[in-house]
């Protein structure tokens, strides 16, 4: 069979099993997976088992519903708690896809590089791209879970901000207003949106506390990597997109990056 046949079977079956189960992925990176197959995680460069829950249990039983008046705020130990399950979540996602596609072993520079398919546009996609949508979709569903029980009505996952220039503002659009335009071959409208992986709002997406990026390097992460900019062509060209960030949606903190063995980092 083709590799590009074969990654794409693997990959849909995976990222299918994931959105069917998304109560598998919890608190420790050793993931269902590695559960079921302890052979394979003990091969697993930088694996530990990591069991956050109980603060995050804890945090969760403080913090009530979203009318409550802690939402307006981000106490340091719900951020701490917040940042420590999306920890989890990028180290289950990054674990979860190498099991499923490399039998738990890391891929090499030389494969990361490969081309793997390519895009509609005919634009060759990298295995590295490949791996780091597919711990994508992974690491969304368990940062969702997670999320729902941390900040109730005070967090947004892929929300889409486009700049309005009658009010001078980046605002929030609707799900359906985007796949409304998708539909209707509009798509081009939403160049130059901003779409964070996590925001964390006051209950209000236009007042954001925290914003959130998953990064998940191909090769096995050793030092922080900087945040990337904005490529030739794009309207925000040349930018450095935490910077893009900080500006347009005026965060009360930094945004930061949330990498796979490495942890939240700036």
């Amino acid at each position: 069979m083709p590799r590009r046949q074969w990654m794409a079977l693997v990959v849909s079956g995976l990222v299918a099993g994931c959105a069917a189960r998304p109560e598998r992925y919890g608190f420790d990176s050793a993931t269902s997976a590695c559960r079921q197959n302890p052979a394979v995680c003990a091969r697993m460069a930088g694996e530990e088992a990591v069991l956050p829950g109980t603060r995050a249990m804890r945090v969760a039983a403080s913090i009530g519903t979203a009318g409550d008046a802690a939402l307006r705020l981000m106490k340091a130990e719900e951020r701490d708690a917040i940042e420590e399950a999306l920890e989890a979540c990028a180290d289950d996602a990054r674990s979860t896809v190498l099991i499923a596609l490399f039998n738990g072993r890391n891929p090499t520079p030389e494969e990361c590089r490969s081309e793997v398919t390519v895009d509609a546009q005919g634009r060759p996609i990298t295995l590295a791209m490949q791996l780091g949508t597919e711990m994508h979709k992974v690491a969304l569903p368990c940062a969702h879970k997670w999320l729902s029980e941390l900040r109730p009505g005070g967090f947004r996952l892929e929300p889409r901000y486009r700049y309005n220039p009658d009010s001078g503002r980046w605002e929030p659009m609707r799900e359906e207003d985007v796949r409304a335009l998708l539909r209707h071959g509009r798509g081009s409208e939403l160049k130059g949106t901003l779409v964070p992986d996590v925001v964390i709002h006051t209950g209000s997406e236009m007042q954001v506390l925290a914003i959130y990026d998953f990064k998940f390097p191909c090769v096995t992460p050793t030092r922080p990597s900087n945040w990337p900019r904005y490529p030739k062509g794009h309207p925000h060209e040349g930018q450095q997109q935490d910077a893009m960030y900080q500006r347009a949606l005026k965060p009360k903190q930094a945004p930061l990056q949330v990498t796979p063995r490495m942890g939240t980092l700036p």
